[in-house]
């Protein structure tokens, strides 16, 4: 059974990592022009950044139930909003995996079927890549970047290979014996039965709307990014901006460490110091933006995880 001290555990040990990580890059910046830089944040902002942060987050947690609700199971708003969140408490894991945690709570707080639940869930982060990849795509056509370009082509063929695979119903055991081989995650999966949920999720209309739903709440999230460079006086416009976002957060993903920790804070840092910023308004940009984005929702998802899991005793 997964208890709060196995969330508790497993996420103290990656802040201090986060933590750590945070105070060399602030010392290897000017730190003094950085403290300068921090003290003329407009912080009317930051309460805007985490709205429209948090209105993203529920606008990703209607594809969820609208998955749902495809898959036969109707669950009510708030109950969808809870587990949704709850999931978050993992999504620094390796490839944001950790968010199979939801399969749990679906189990355990509405008696959903595992093999629907891991399907759902799966298809979730598909539809995230896949919105993802579109967003970037689109703004090449504003903005070429060849590291861009080459992330599209590496997510695309990821989106196609996968694409194939998860419409075979093979794709359950194969899923879940990868899964397994996570440590935190081991022994907390459950057995799965053969079921037709990943070819009635994969059918094109319902396609087409998961990948309209992500795009929607991941043009918010982008928007939230975009608010919060504001803060500091950075404006390089909506679609540069989502831009840079999207591709550092695709190689931190596809880099398999948590929540793509240097790898995403390496590339952002060094795009934003190519469109001319220096590196310690950079550093903090990013620091910023990454705070306010899956650190933020990682604390959401904790606090949100725990209420679950108060439910459920």
């Amino acid at each position: 059974m997964i208890s709060w001290n196995t969330i508790k555990q497993n996420s103290i040990w990656v802040f201090l990592a986060i933590l750590f990580f945070y105070v060399i890059l602030i010392l290897s910046s000017d730190v003094s022009t950085i403290l300068d830089h921090f003290s003329k944040i407009r912080l009317e902002f930051v309460p805007l950044v985490l709205g429209i942060g948090i209105f993203s987050h529920f606008i990703k947690s209607l594809r969820q139930r609208e998955f749902l609700r495809i898959l036969d199971e109707k669950i009510s708003l708030k109950q969808n909003m809870i587990i949704y969140l709850g999931g978050l408490s993992l999504i620094f894991t390796p490839g944001g995996f950790g968010v199979f945690i939801k399969a749990y709570f679906l189990k355990q707080k509405c008696d959903i079927q595992s093999s629907k639940s891991i399907a759902m869930i799966f298809l979730e982060r598909y539809h995230d890549l896949l919105a993802g990849t579109t967003i970037i795509l689109f703004s090449l056509w504003l903005s070429f970047s060849w590291i861009s370009s080459t992330l599209v082509v590496i997510s695309s063929f990821l989106l196609l290979l996968i694409f194939l695979m998860i419409t075979r119903l093979r794709v359950f055991s194969s899923i879940r014996n990868k899964l397994s081989k996570i440590k935190f995650l081991a022994d907390k999966l459950p057995e799965i039965e053969s079921s037709n949920s990943f070819l009635i999720l994969t059918r094109p209309k319902i396609m087409t709307k998961g990948w309209l739903i992500s795009i929607a709440g991941w043009s918010i999230d982008a928007l939230a990014v975009y608010v919060g460079f504001l803060a500091f006086g950075v404006d390089l416009g909506y679609v540069l901006t989502s831009q840079i976002y999207f591709t550092s957060l695709g190689y931190g993903i596809l880099s398999l460490i948590p929540g793509g920790v240097v790898v995403t804070e390496g590339i952002a840092d060094y795009l934003l110091v190519k469109q001319g910023l220096s590196l310690s308004i950079a550093s903090l940009v990013v620091i910023f933006t990454r705070l306010s984005t899956i650190w933020f929702g990682t604390i959401l998802g904790i606090i949100f995880a725990r209420f679950a899991l108060k439910q459920n005793s």
